[in-house]
This record gives C-alpha cells, structure tokens and sequence, in this order.
C-alpha cells in the first residue's frame, strides 16, 4: 500500500496491478465480465481546532403528490383506455408495475377502439377513475 496526499486528504492506493493480458487469461474474468468488490471507508478526526461537522437536514419525500399530479394532468401518458365511452390516459410504466392485470393487457394487446385505445368493458367509468 501507498499513502499519498491529494487535496489535502491521506489516501491509499495499491502500486501493483494486472496487466491486461494477465486479466484476460485469469479466473477473475468470466464471459467478458469482471465484477469488483469494493469497500470504502471513511475516518473523519475531529480535534479542538477543526470545524464541527454540520448535519444536513433532509426533507421528507413528496414524491408521490408529484407522480399524482402527473397522472391527473395525463402529461406524457402513452397509453388511452375507453371505458363506457370515456377515455383515461395512463402511464403504461406505472399500470405495469402496479397490476398484473394490466400488464397483461399491455402486453398481450386486447380490443381496442377506433383510436387505438384499450376497451375495458367489465367496469363502470367511475370505478375506473380511481383503479388507473
């Protein structure tokens, strides 16, 4: 191992290394993949001249009241369901995920109306709404 000093920070580094040819003729690689374990520490000395670590404050996630604007809103949706004469956009990536009903439909296609939209025949509009 090598200490060397970058930034101002005590890093360790190894000085012996494969060479490519070795590499390639080594069990570490296997079907053109080399996969590498790594492990990081980090050692932070505080003493009575150094500056006190300052705590970042993280704000909850409001994630969710984003994708539900998006969904209400129909911005970038890729997919149209016509249920009893009304239509629903949607988000064939979040329908995927959330129902294997869906997924199912979307990937085995289905009937489709005159705009290429899928027919959902078996639920009332209103019931759709807030299954989608």
């Amino acid at each position: 191992m090598n200490d060397a000093v970058v930034f101002g920070f005590c890093v360790r580094g190894y000085n012996q290394f494969y060479n490519r040819k070795d590499l390639e003729n080594s069990a570490f690689l296997k079907d053109d993949t080399l996969k590498i374990k790594c492990t990081i520490g980090v050692v932070v000395t505080l003493s009575s001249d150094s500056p006190k670590l300052k705590t970042i404050e993280v704000p909850e996630s409001n994630i969710g009241a984003h994708f539900g604007v998006l969904l209400d809103s129909g911005a970038f949706s890729d997919v149209t369901f016509s249920v009893g004469g009304e239509k629903f956009h949607a988000h064939k990536l979040f329908l995927a995920a959330r129902s294997k009903l869906f997924l199912t439909q979307l990937v085995n296609g289905g009937e489709k109306d005159e705009d290429g939209g899928i027919v959902v025949n078996d639920i009332e509009p209103k019931v759709f709404k807030v299954t989608h």
